[in-house]
This record gives C-alpha cells, structure tokens and sequence, in this order.
C-alpha cells in the first residue's frame, strides 16, 4: 500500500514525460482511439423525460441501485487507477524508492511529508548518498547494494514519479538540472561503474548449442522431466518471435491453435501452431495482442530447432486435444484435409484453455509433480538459462532478453520484414526504441570490405559476433574440492568459524537450538558462498588470459592436436534410457523419403510427451568440505535406478522391465531391474516365469501398483494395459 496519497491533477502530459517515463520503457502511445461501439448502441433518447419514462432505469437488468454508482463517486481510491498505468514489477520499484525515503526521514528524524514537500537539492543529494551507504537491509540482510551509474540514474527517475504523486507535482527544472551534476559527483565519490551491460544477441547457431546442451546433458537436472521440455519450447517461442519473456510464461492452452494446413505448393499437409500472447509489457493501458503462426518444416535439418515437436509432445502429455482418439503423432500423420476445404482444425479441450502452457512444479509424496494451474515464474527460467550457458561453454551470461535482442537483429536485417511489421511485432512504437536498446553495439557490417569496394564476407561477420565464437569447452565451470575448502583461510571466515566452535563447546548437545548459532552458521554459509564465486571468477579470468598463451607455446614447441571430427553422440553412461530414447530421436538426420521423415518427426513427438512425465528428481546436494561417501553414492546410484525402472514400466508403451520382479523387494537388485534386450524377451520372461506358476486358487496382484488382482486374466489384462507387456 502507498504511504503517500497521489494527488489525481498529477499530469504527465509536459516535456520531461518521456524522459521520467524511460525506466519504464513507455516507447511512447498512439493517441488513436480503437472503439468497436457504434453510436447507435447507446440509447440517448432522453428529451422530454418524465419519472415513468425512465421507469426501466430500475429495472432488474440494470443490476446496481443509484447508491452504489454515488459511494463510487465519494469513496473511490484514485491510486488504484494510477497504479494501472504499470506493470506490477514498475510498481514494486515505485514502492521501493518510497519506502526507501521514508527509511531515511526515520533516520534523520523527520516527517517524510514535510521533507517530500519541501524538496531540495541538499535533501535529495543527502538521500541518494545514504542509499549508496547501505550495507545491510531489513532483518540485517546484506545487501547487493548500487553498483553502476545507470542503476542509480533509473532510481532517481523513479524518484521523481514517486515526488510526482505524493505532491501532486513536478520536481522543477532548475533542480532536476543540478540533480544531474549531483549524480555524476556521487557516480566518482562512490566508484560506481558507467559501463554498460553489454546486451548480448542469442542467434540460431548458438541457439542449437544450448538446446543441445539441454537435451543431453545430465550435470543439469530439473526436478520433472516436463521442465527441460518447456525450457526447450521457451527458447524456440522466444527466438522465433522475439516476444518478451514474460508474455511467453503466461501463455495458455487458449492462446494456441494448432491447424493441419493444406500446402498451396501441393506438397504433404503441414502442422500450423499459432500463439498470441496476450500479457504484453503495458503502460497506460495494455498493449495489441500479437499472433504468431509458424508452418511446420518438413524435412527439418535439425528437430532439435522445431517448436512442433515440443509443444506437441506437451500437448499430447496433457491429453489437451478435444478429438478423444487424437492420442499420439501416428494419428495426427493419418488426417488429412476434405477436398474443398484448405484446412483441419485441431482443437484443444475447453476445460484447458485457461492451463498455462509452461508450469511449475512442486514436491508431493509421491515424488515431484507438475502443478495444474501455476505458471513458471520468471525468477526460476533465469537461473535454469545461466546454467545451460555455462554448461554449453558460453563466457557470456544468457539471459531471456538474449532470446528477444537475437531476434530483433534478424528482423531488422531480413528483406522480408519492414519497419512497421517489426515494430509491431517487438511491440515498440518506433524504430528509434530498436536501435537504442536492441541494436548491438558491436558492428556486424564489414566495414572495410564495403569501403573498399570488395564482396562482403557476411558468413566470417556472423561468424566474428555470434556467441558460438567464444566457446572454449575445457574452461574452468565450477570449483574443485580442493579450491572449494582453500575459502575457509580467509581471515574473515576463520574468525567466524572459531566463534562457532566456542558455541558448540558452551551448549554442548542443544547448540542448534540457540538462535545466535543459527545466525553464525549462516553468516559462515553465505560468506564461503561468496568467497567462492570471487575465486570462481578469477580462476576463469586467469585462465582466459594464460591458456591462448600456452597454447601457442605448445604448438610452437611442435606439439600438434589432432584433427577429429566426431560422426557420433556422446552419451553419459549415467543418463536415463528414457533420456537417451529423448536425445536419440530428436538428434536424427533428415529422412530420405516422405514417410521416413513422418516417422522421424512422430517418433521425437511421442518420445518428448513421454519424457513430460519422467521424474528427474532434481541435482542431488552434495555437502561442500566433505569427501563423497562411496556407500551413500551407491545408495544414491541405486535409488535413481529404482526411479527410472519404475517410471519405465508406466510411461514407455512396450517396457523391456519386468514389473512383477521389480515390486518384489526381496529380489536381488540387479533383478529387480533387469532389462531385456526386447519386448518380446520380457514377454517370454513373464509368460515362464511368472504366469506358469500361478495355479488355481493363487493369491495374484500388482505390487507395483499395490493393488490385489482376481485372477491370471485379470493379471493379463492389467499387465497389458497398465505395463504394456502383452501375454
């Protein structure tokens, strides 16, 4: 809630408007009106009234009495409807900064609406300098604290807004002048960087690396299996649209038409997917909803770039189609178009239009599982795409917005999209918001080719400022067990680390109990935390400096690397099978016919619905400082292999696990999750071992399932339909 009350003859409409407003990216509004009422919908026949006349006023239909719309009049909050001008996040930084003033008055003592009203510009240099002097926050938290002149200037302009509406007017001119000159004095005094972040652009060939990365790589483990897909459809919706990440988390199954499309070339029916994202970055007011249609590709280089595969096999774990038989890929490859008619429309279920598409999860006790109805906050996307940069071998940080400047930049330099068509599609008002914010500021032109006259090497430029450029797979991306203990030397933390011992000696057997433990053990955990970030970070440093350094020496000294080329998939032996089912139809090459292709892109599709219900169970922690223990790593080895095995013989259509021997719990474990080298031995396994054993009045069930069962058809029939073994 607001401390301060807006005054509502607050005007925006004067010449500082835009540049108060940038922080927030107005990119200014078009003051056209987009009414779809015509006049004669309204009834204005009011001459010559009288009581009876007006007699349907108080009709029921009309809903509300005369004292509703006058309590409106009298007590209605006007700062609610200046909140609607922006976004949620806009307002928390508006409250933010005011709460922030009025920490300050409290501290030197006075009324925040008296200095508010009063403003000037010893005030205002004295409050931004005690928010660049704050080290700790509500609760003693440390915080991050002002680091760069931009995030400074941004606070002040939101400073101003906040001024705005608690007084009910502007900061003037001549202080919001000298208020600049202040800025820059505090920017030296406080050492503040001016460097901006460099926005780095995420193209279609680094792209295809972090997708790589996330579809076959296993130090990275998401709690459901579900999680890795819709990072996938994220980047590929994100890259292909250049939407903003936030209207893309709120995508539902009503934003998404999928379509069978009759080729006007006359070639084979493709799949149109369709999304509109309704939930745009607004200010004053919400933004025109934007609707995307991307033709499937048939004969795709590379699925791995096909958003098809993704959002199908998502849709078809969530059984969304309205069609009951429409169950698998196979069966969208069989439809085909009426003569006459140009399309096939495949609907999604009613019931799910209001299911967000990308959904978080949470732990139950029955493992992990993905909520109905939660979306995918952005808070958990962002470190999910830190991680797979790292991981892909990026020095760059990849954030969402890479995603959207990517796409912007091929926009802009595509023939086939104009200034207006990528106006609307960015949602910007003009072309000037693209080159300021988006366009890099790293030339992508061969500037001497041009001058001189000669053929522009357009392949080398892309190749020179793409993010693949930087890759440098042996560069250091955690810390080992030896440079992860060496923080505890630190002086700081070792001082820390002798407190604690001192607690553990004077309450010796309830030393957890006591608050101030607590309170030392987290100032130990957070401080190892971030000596070992510095150290992270100078390892890395040290090494892109030194290692093209030694590597011209050894090739100089005469050692040469060898020239390989690899022809085949690398695989982590740890990895799932249902993983390796995943990673092994998507990384296909392009069929030779029509039908091997359709077999191809089907076979991706069921195999990703499949993986959206496979528990990864997410990265088990592992305690820092300590050696691993080799029993509790087979404890953990066996667990994940129980898991997988269990998963297998509900998920995959014919399993090559037996389900009976892996309910028994007495069975040795190789037993238990023995797979055959094909379905067809398993039946013969469940046939001899299991079902020629079972004799008239035999107690059978599941105890996998944990349910009792009648007889050996009932047994059949469960094993056939639940486990798919076929008997």
């Amino acid at each position: 809630m607001r401390h301060f009350q807006p005054t509502p003859n607050a005007s925006l409409d004067d010449s500082n408007t835009s540049d108060t407003e940038s922080c927030f990216d107005t990119e200014g509004e078009h003051k056209e009106s987009d009414v779809d009422t015509e006049p004669t919908d309204i009834d204005s026949d009011i001459e010559g009234y009288n009581d009876t006349d007006l007699a349907w006023i108080a009709g029921e239909d009309n809903a509300h009495p005369p004292e509703y719309y006058l309590d409106q009049e009298n007590n209605s909050d006007e700062s609610k409807d200046e909140d609607e001008d922006y976004s949620a996040n806009s307002i928390l930084l508006l409250d933010m900064i005011e709460s922030q003033f009025i920490r300050y008055c409290k501290y030197i003592q006075k009324d925040p609406v008296q200095v508010m009203q009063a403003i000037s510009l010893s005030t205002l240099r004295a409050f931004f300098d005690w928010m660049l002097n704050q080290r700790r926050g509500k609760g003693g938290r440390r915080l991050a604290g002002i680091k760069s002149a931009n995030t400074l200037g941004t606070y002040w302009k939101v400073f101003r807004l906040v001024h705005e509406k608690a007084v009910g007017e502007k900061i003037e001119g001549k202080i919001n002048r000298k208020m600049h000159r202040v800025l820059r004095k505090l920017v030296k005094e406080h050492g503040l960087t001016t460097e901006k972040r460099e926005k780095t652009a995420m193209y279609i060939e680094d792209l295809a690396g972090v997708l790589q990365t996330n579809l076959t790589t296993t130090r990275k483990k998401y709690t459901h299996g579900r999680h890795r897909i819709q990072l996938a459809l994220f980047h590929h919706l994100a890259a292909f649209s250049g939407n903003r990440p936030s209207a893309l988390l709120n995508l539902c199954y009503r934003h998404i038409i999928v379509t069978l499309l009759r080729d006007p070339k006359g070639g084979p029916h493709r799949i149109l997917i369709e999304f509109t994202c309704e939930f745009t970055k607004q200010y004053l007011g919400m933004k025109d909803a934007n609707t995307f249609p991307l033709p499937e590709i048939i004969f795709d280089p590379s699925l791995i770039l096909s958003p098809h595969v993704a959002l199908l096999g998502l849709i078809l774990a969530d059984k969304a189609f309205l069609a009951p038989n429409l169950t698998s890929a196979e069966k969208i490859s069989g439809l085909d178009i009426r003569p006459g008619y140009e399309q096939l429309p495949l609907h999604l279920k009613p019931e799910k239009a209001n299911i967000p598409v990308f959904r978080k999860s949470i732990k139950t006790v029955y493992g992990w599982e993905i909520l109905p109805d939660q979306q995918l906050p952005y808070s958990t996307l962002l470190p999910w795409m830190k991680k797979l940069g790292v991981l892909t071998g990026f020095p760059q940080i990849t954030r969402p917005y890479g995603l959207r400047y990517g796409a912007g930049n091929a926009f802009n330099q595509s023939g086939d999209v104009s200034d207006a068509l990528q106006n609307m599609m960015l949602q910007h008002a003009k072309i000037d918001t693209f080159i300021k914010h988006y366009l890099p500021r790293r030339v992508t032109a061969d500037t001497r080719a041009i001058v001189s006259g000669y053929e522009p090497q357009h392949d080398l430029m892309r190749a020179a400022c793409r993010m693949t450029r930087w890759i440098d797979p042996d560069r250091p991306q955690e810390l080992t067990l030896e440079q992860s203990l060496s923080v505890n030397q630190d002086l700081y933390i070792s001082r820390l680390v002798i407190q604690r011992e001192k607690w553990k000696r004077r309450f010796k057997g309830t030393v957890t109990q006591q608050p101030g433990y607590r309170i030392l053990s987290c100032k130990i955990f957070n401080a190892r935390q971030r000596q070992r970030v510095v150290a992270l970070k100078q390892i890395q440093d040290r090494w892109d400096l030194e290692h093209p350094v030694d590597e011209i020496e050894r090739q100089l000294s005469g050692l040469k690397f060898k020239q390989e080329v690899k022809t085949t998939l690398d695989l982590d032996e740890d990895m799932p099978p249902i993983q390796k089912r995943l990673v092994e139809t998507i990384m296909t090459l392009p069929g030779a016919t029509l039908e091997e292709e359709f077999r191809r892109r089907n076979a991706a599709i069921n195999a990703v619905a499949a993986y959206c219900n496979f528990q990864e169970g997410g990265a088990v922690a592992r305690p820092r400082g300590k050696p691993t223990n080799p029993e509790q790593e087979a404890a953990e080895a066996k667990k994940r292999a129980l898991s997988a095995a269990m998963l297998s013989v509900y998920t995959e259509k014919r399993p090559t696990i037996c389900f009976v021997c892996l309910g028994e719990e007495g069975l040795l474990f190789e037993k238990r999750v023995y797979s055959f080298a094909s379905p067809g031995d398993l039946t013969k396994h469940f046939k001899r071992k299991h079902l020629s054993n079972i004799t008239q009045g035999n107690m059978v069930g599941c105890k996998v399932c944990r349910m009792s069962l009648d007889h050996m058809m009932h047994l059949q029939n469960h094993a056939a339909r639940i486990h798919g073994t076929i008997s």
